[in-house]
């Protein structure tokens, strides 16, 4: 026991050195790098900060104890080795967050394309500062201890600063998501008045087109229904998109999301009327973007603190760090998935009968449609509001997955009719935005938006064959249509989709946001009027109106 014990005080300065090094680890990959990321970005997550900071603090803790104790074991090279190996990595890894990812999503489904030369000069970075590190610790073997234990401390307290202040900016300790939108109710319809509504994630009015013009016979299931091909959206990216959607209020961006979304529910004339009408309203969308004060509204919204999988969920933080902070040439191999995280690393808890309603597995809902047939309550009006996102998954060949959304809804709708609901059902077939581009500029986007928008009403049935409209529609009508659905009384929401005219000459609003990114988000929403078709660029024309965005839901890493 002497032995070993003289021998750890003998090596009380490797040993802090140790301490050092793993600390600058574990604070930069375990704690700092997924905290900054999540509190950016808490609006993709279904759950808290609360709910797993204490594990990656807990995996930090271990961390550095274990790996100090193991570095004890080791005496000279192999100590300099165990030491120096996690210090350069760690300096690499900040280095390339700090100064050399540039304006890269630190969240995204896609997968980060470079060219073969800048993935090169990354690489060759890395090397250049690790190879500077050896060698300086191997030349100057009375000061590389010190040099590696400052700098070690010096950027952990950097980062230090960096967090509180995050913490203190944002309402990431406090806030709660305290349940999920399931799949419960997907299934429930009333016996009286419906409304269906399929948001079609990014499915634009022109892609529809190019589909007809390879299969005229594409949309001849959708019997009874209208197609509007010369239709607009007000916003231009899924968030604000699905909030406006819901509540039709605009987003100008002046507010944090949360108190943009939860406001909007609150003062919605549309929203509170479906309240006011009885109405059973199941949401199967992105939690975030359904209100607080609301949720107890929605037939689908589970109450439930969720329990998370403590490896499971450290394993998904540890992916999402490396995503960001690896050189080019790696990041690929950390590919993630926000949704998939999401449903990954809830527990299962056998209590539960409803699972967690998984955004864009159209794989999921396929299956679900399939094997389920419609159950008929007594409410008074059912609306349902489904999320599809299999047309954003493959941007290159849109009309793959744009065709595979519409067999789900082609076999839902079967589904209907033989439950004898088809014909007294108001079906809404849209997408939140169109394909507005994703231009480097805030000029006029190189493409605009036409989101697909087909709708059948309520007294249309199976004997009716679809009919093309011209009309100026755009996404205003879409609350005054499902109003006169449901059999709302008074309802005063403007127009519908079926009341405006072809021939009418009609000025309509789109507001686009740019979807180049800086580290606070995007730089400005413009607004422009829409005269005439909304599928030539020569219809937009900017009315000088634009508002800084100053709190966005879609943020990148500095």
């Amino acid at each position: 026991m002497g032995n070993i014990y003289n021998t750890w005080k003998d090596r009380k300065q490797d040993i802090f050195l140790a301490f050092s090094v793993n600390l600058f680890f574990a604070f930069t990959l375990i704690l700092f790098g997924p905290f900054e990321i999540f509190i950016s970005n808490t609006n993709d997550f279904s759950f808290t900060l609360s709910d797993f900071g204490w594990m990656l603090l807990l995996a930090a803790l271990i961390f550095i104890l274990l790996m100090t104790v193991v570095s004890m074991l080791f005496h000279g090279i192999l100590y300099k080795l165990i030491v120096l190996l996690p210090f350069s990595f760690t300096l690499c890894c900040y280095v390339q967050t700090m100064f050399l990812n540039g304006k890269m999503q630190a969240l995204g489904n896609g997968s980060v394309e470079f060219s073969s030369s800048v993935k090169m000069i990354n690489l060759v970075i890395w090397i250049f500062l690790a190879a500077v590190v050896f060698i300086f610790a191997f030349l100057k073997d009375k000061l590389w201890n010190k040099a590696v234990k400052y700098i070690s401390l010096a950027l952990t307290a950097v980062q230090v600063v960096a967090l509180i202040s995050l913490l203190l900016t944002t309402n990431a300790l406090t806030e709660e998501k305290n349940g999920y939108l399931s799949s419960k109710g997907m299934f429930e319809l009333s016996k009286q008045d419906n409304v269906v509504v399929f948001i079609v994630d990014f499915f634009d009015g022109r892609t529809m087109q190019s589909m007809l013009a390879e299969d005229e016979t594409l949309l001849e299931p959708l019997k009874g229904f209208t197609y509007f091909p010369n239709a607009t959206s007000v916003h231009s990216r899924t968030y604000p998109s699905v909030p406006y959607l819901l509540t039709q209020n605009m987003c100008y961006f002046d507010k944090e999301p949360i108190e943009y979304i939860n406001e909007s529910y609150e003062q919605s004339d549309f929203f509170q009327g479906m309240v006011k009408n009885g109405t059973n309203i199941g949401l199967y969308t992105y939690d975030q973007y359904i209100g607080n004060s609301v949720k107890d509204k929605i037939y689908n919204f589970v109450t439930d603190n969720m329990k998370l999988d403590a490896i499971k969920t450290v394993k998904s933080m540890a992916k999402i760090v490396l995503y960001r902070d690896m050189p080019y040439v790696a990041k690929n191999r950390f590919l993630y998935d926000i949704d998939d995280i999401n449903m990954d690393v809830v527990k299962e808890d056998a209590s539960v009968t409803d699972e967690k309603y998984p955004v864009f597995n159209d794989e999921w809902v396929e299956s679900h449609v399939l094997a389920n047939d419609f159950t008929l309550t007594e409410e008074k009006s059912s609306f349902r509001f489904y999320h599809l996102g299999s047309c954003h998954l493959d941007l290159d060949h849109p009309e793959v997955p744009g065709k595979r959304s519409l067999e789900i809804i082609y076999a839902y709708l079967d589904k209907l009719n033989q439950a004898g609901l088809y014909e007294d059902t108001t079906v809404i077939i849209t997408a939140d935005h169109g394909n507005s581009g994703a231009g480097d500029t805030l000029d006029l986007p190189q493409k605009t938006a036409v989101p697909l928008i087909i709708v059948k009403p309520k007294g249309k049935g199976m004997s009716d064959a679809i009919v093309v409209s011209e009309a100026p529609v755009s996404q205003t009508e879409f609350a005054q249509t499902v109003a006169e659905g449901l059999n709302m009384p008074e309802s005063q929401l403007g127009d519908t989709f079926f009341t405006i005219k072809e021939t009418e000459k009609r000025e309509r609003y789109y507001y686009y946001t740019a979807l180049y990114s800086d580290s606070k988000g995007e730089v400005e929403l413009r607004e422009y009027l829409v005269n005439g078709d909304a599928r030539k660029e020569d219809s937009y024309h900017f009315t000088g109106q634009k508002w800084k965005v100053e709190k966005s839901a879609n943020k990148v890493s500095e």
